[in-house]
């Protein structure tokens, strides 16, 4: 029996992770104070909306500070969310500067829908737009709250369906003097596990060996002759290395101003941000105007907080934010790394023998012609965000009592800018032998492609504004041993993009009251009554409440002098909260509007005018998605040492939006999407972090966190299937389906005219030959179809996610290290790296991935399809074969820093402190891919940084 109890803690250890639940940081007003014995932790919690003492909440939520974003140096704010908070999954996008933002989901997938898992974020307690996060400095945030649980969610109405990330930025503190803080680091960033593909001669001698099993003759008689790497003719170009650099620069500086009195406190900040990107000699043309992909910003931040008079307060904030993105124009950079990848060594020298740029009419396109000469194509984006905010106690009424109020303004602006310019590239002309063409003159003969030429485009400008105002009232007070908090607001907002029709509004009133008993029991109820203008008049609104349940054990009589336990509180919720879909909106309408689709008068015209035209059948009853929630969760802290945070958790959600299914064609009748999706999502967080000192001097911690989301599809508008492994219901949300592989065909399944033999599985899906993938008949009709193809595995969304953290502090040195984990993860090579697994076939290169291929020879052996120049629809069938564990482990951040002794340097220096940072150092592979990307398109940068951090 002991032993079970103990692998039962062992197990609960292993999947955890650190909290600072209960270490937060204040934020918001305190109307009574109360002397709270040691069992009770006094700090506050960030709710969004709100404040609350951190032991009288009893959602489900997660913070940490803006010095632990600080240690993963990055362009992108969110990328430094990386697996440090439980129950947040951030999918990592592109490494381009500027264009790296990631996707957020909070609690993985309860929705199908885009917009159903799109978490809504609230800067200083108002809502904002993602990018509005995502170009902060880390400086500048004083903290990051998740809120998970409808306990924490429901008072946000509409808002609150997919989670809601919280940002608090630093305020002024009272001091004697104004505290300058000075931040800089510069950084090196090298591409990570970039494709490995064949040189030239792998290239041709694998072309060769594809044409014959093509019954075609071959195309390189000389293979030899690209093993030179010096002739012209022949080359051998590794594109990769001709583009790009291990040694671009990110540099990053801060200066802020913190400081006031009792009466008026202030906290200002100016940045600067430089993420140059990774394309080798990209300036070629001048320093002015390279090419080269750059991100630069520039923060300016304001935060003023002012006790006018006795009762009344106010808070002031204005921010503003230049963004300047440069890539390389007339291609994106998807479309570079793809033909990086595509284009084989052998096509063709990157200058020619007389200087020109080098081409071919099968692929036409140099990389490093059109990086260096190709022009600029600019992003221009300016980000103004301003708050006031106000707070009146009204104790002359009743004490504890307040009303508080704010207006919200947010403008984004983003404008573009192109100059391009096209330079010709000339292609050697070749004989059937592979030869270059000499012409009488005994002159190399060429073929032009492209031509001179230039232009000037103003692509266009978009602007975004929001405008929020929130008003109501809040109360605080103690009466004995009970004790009761609350506020009931109204709020409105209004989103507009360039002035759109049919800007998005929103409005409604929402409240949350908190009552306890003795600091023992505690009840929180929450609630929102919000409207859409999404919606049809007379079901535009909707009543979302949750209701929180908490007990503070560790006050309990038989607790409350154990000397192990310092803090033990269970909590509990359930409640409802919805999305509207923005992407979406007035479904119910039956008739749209046209810009331009209509035509007038009895002459010949191509001038269009705006105009209402029928759309399809509309959805009467269109409404938001729901979803409701319960969680269970225990907060605990032993010996003053050891914080956990543990979180179990169940949603079902209706309403989803999908396409009706079972319409006739015949019928002419096209619907609008329905509400008659169903999904349920179960999981489980668990946080850990432990901190101690050996000895005088020495303090180390160490935490771990974990978190666990599986999804089920539970109602789907679906075509009758007639098998039931077909539907989707009953499986995840975009579950992998495929075929099921049987090694492959074999000589002997053939008979001497090439045709299959009696009891072998044919392929519908096209003519097979020895070498082709071969799949197992799942229904044993005889043949391979998408009958045939079933649910696999897992979905490219972790379904486990595990963070390690550990670090010391000693003599001034200290040392920070951070592990993430995932698991229950799937990626597919053919969706993800089909270039990169698929050689020759529509003048494709070949790759490693490639060079064991079936051969009558390797047949036992062989660890791809035989080699083939024309495309194989049998292989290209989504398949387990194709399918990968995308588990990973990385080394998501280690920072080493040395902190010089007080006033050793310069008199009037607090602190100087000096480190070293690297992100992304290691990471395992997945078939020698970076994890996370399959290193395509632009890659992930591994960073090492070197930073000096300044306090006078």
């Amino acid at each position: 029996m002991k032993f079970k109890n103990i692998k039962l803690i062992a197990c609960l250890m292993l999947m955890s992770g650190y909290s600072v639940t209960q270490a937060q940081t204040a934020t918001g007003n305190q109307q009574d104070t109360i002397v709270l014995p040691s069992k009770i932790p006094a700090t506050t919690v960030d709710l969004g909306l709100r404040s609350e003492k951190s032991w009288r909440t009893t959602g489900a939520l997660f913070t940490i500070t803006g010095e632990e974003l600080a240690r993963t140096n990055a362009g992108n704010l969110l990328n430094t969310l990386q697996a440090r908070i439980p129950g947040l999954t951030v999918a990592t996008g592109s490494g381009e500067p500027g264009y790296d933002g990631p996707t957020l989901y909070m609690r993985g997938q309860s929705s199908w829908n885009i917009a159903g898992n799109a978490l809504s974020i609230y800067l200083d307690g108002f809502q904002v737009d993602l990018n509005a996060l995502s170009a902060l400095s880390p400086f500048e945030i004083e903290s990051v709250t998740l809120l998970k649980d409808a306990a924490a969610l429901a008072i946000y109405g509409f808002d609150g369906g997919a989670g809601v990330l919280s940002v608090r930025t630093k305020e002024g503190t009272p001091s004697n003097r104004a505290k300058i803080e000075f931040n800089g680091r510069y950084g090196n960033l090298t591409p990570i596990a970039m494709p490995k593909v064949m040189d030239a001669y792998g290239y041709v001698t694998a072309y060769n060996k594809a044409l014959q099993n093509d019954g075609l003759p071959i195309k390189y008689y000389n293979p030899e002759l690209y093993k030179s790497n010096d002739d012209p003719f022949h080359p051998n170009v590794n594109w990769y290395d001709k583009v790009l650099t291990n040694n671009s620069a990110t540099q990053d500086y801060s200066v802020s101003f913190r400081g006031g009195t009792n009466k008026a406190r202030f906290f200002v900040l100016g940045g600067y941000t430089d993420f140059k990107g990774a394309y080798k000699d990209a300036d070629a043309i001048s320093k002015d105007f390279g090419t080269n992909a750059k991100y630069k910003r520039m923060n300016l931040r304001t935060n003023f907080n002012a006790q006018l008079t006795k009762n009344l307060s106010v808070k002031a904030t204005v921010s503003g934010i230049i963004e300047d993105r440069n890539t390389p124009d007339g291609f994106t950079a998807s479309s570079l790394f793809a033909n990086l990848l595509r284009i084989p060594a052998a096509a063709f020298a990157v200058k020619n023998l007389d200087g020109s740029w080098g081409n071919s009419s099968v692929y036409k396109f140099n990389p490093v012609q059109l990086l260096r000469q190709n022009g600029i194509y600019r992003s221009h984006t300016r980000s103004l965000g301003t708050n006031l905010s106000f707070n009146e106690k009204l104790d002359a009424i009743t004490k504890g009592l307040s009303f508080s109020g704010g207006v919200s303004y947010t403008n984004l602006y983003v404008g573009v800018y192109e100059t391009g310019f096209t330079v010709p590239s000339y292609e050697v002309t070749k004989d059937a032998y592979d030869n270059p063409v000499i012409d009488s003159k005994g002159n190399i003969t060429y073929k032009v492609l492209g031509a001179v030429g230039s232009s000037i485009n103003d692509a266009g400008n978009d602007h975004w504004n929001r405008n929020s105002l929130q008003f109501g009232f809040n109360y605080d007070r103690t009466f004995g041993k009970h004790g009761f908090t609350g506020m009931l607001q109204v709020n409105r907002s209004n989103y507009t993009h360039d002035g759109q029709i049919f800007p998005v509004v929103e409005q409604g009133l929402r409240g949350a009251f908190t009552y306890d008993y003795d600091q023992k029991y505690v009840a929180d109820l929450s609630f929102s009554y919000a409207g859409s203008g999404d919606f049809k008049a007379g079901h535009r609104y909707g009543l979302f409440p949750a209701l929180g349940l908490g007990w503070i054990a560790s006050k309990e009589d038989f607790l409350k002098d154990n000397s192990l336990i310092d803090f033990l509180k269970v909590r509990a919720s359930y409640g409802i909260t919805a999305n509207t879909n923005e992407n979406f909106r007035f479904l119910y309408e039956r008739w749209g509007i046209t810009n331009g689709g209509v035509t007038m008068g009895t002459t010949n015209t191509t001038t269009g005018y705006g105009g209402r035209s029928e759309g399809p059948y509309p959805n009467a009853n269109f409404t938001w998605e729901q979803k409701r929630t319960a969680n269970i969760g225990v907060d605990l802290t032993l010996l003053k040492k050891l914080n956990a945070t543990i979180d179990v958790f169940a949603e079902k959600r209706t309403g989803i939006l999908e396409a009706p299914v079972g319409v006739p064609a015949y019928t002419g009748f096209t619907f609008r999407n329905m509400n008659s999706g169903e999904a349920t999502n179960k999981g489980a967080e668990v946080a850990i972090r432990y901190n101690d000192k050996i000895k005088e001097g020495f303090e180390y911690y160490a935490g771990v966190s974990f978190s666990y989301a599986h999804n089920e599809i539970t109602k789907k508008a679906e075509d009758a299937q007639p098998y039931g492994y077909l539907y989707q219901k009953g499986y995840r949300i975009n579950q992998f389906t495929g075929l099921q592989t049987a090694g492959f065909y074999q000589v002997n399944d053939f008979d001497a005219n090439g045709n299959l033999v009696a009891g072998v599985v044919k392929s519908t899906y096209g003519q097979v030959h020895p070498g082709d993938l071969k799949y197992v008949d799942i229904n044993g009709d005889g043949i391979i179809n998408d009958y045939d193809k079933t649910p696999m595995k897992f979905t490219k969304l972790p379904e486990m996610t595990l963070g390690f953290n550990a670090g010391f502090r000693y003599a001034g040195f200290d040392f920070d290290a951070f592990v993430q984990g995932v698991m229950h993860r799937t990626v597919s090579l053919l969706d993800d790296a089909y270039d990169y697994t698929h050689p020759l076939a529509n003048n494709n290169n070949i790759t490693v991935f490639s060079n064991n291929p079936w051969t009558p020879e390797t047949a036992a052996t062989a660890t791809s399809p035989r080699l083939s120049t024309l495309v194989n629809n049998n292989n290209n069938q989504q398949a387990d074969y194709w399918l990968r564990s995308g588990n990973f482990i990385k080394l998501r951040s280690v920072e080493v820093g040395y902190t010089l002794p007080a006033k050793s340097f310069l008199k009037k220096v607090d602190v100087l402190r000096i480190y070293v940072s690297g992100n992304n150092l290691l990471s395992t592979k997945i078939d020698g891919l970076e994890p996370e990307r399959l290193s395509m398109g632009y890659p992930l940068m591994k960073t090492v940084t070197l930073g000096a951090k300044v306090k006078f």
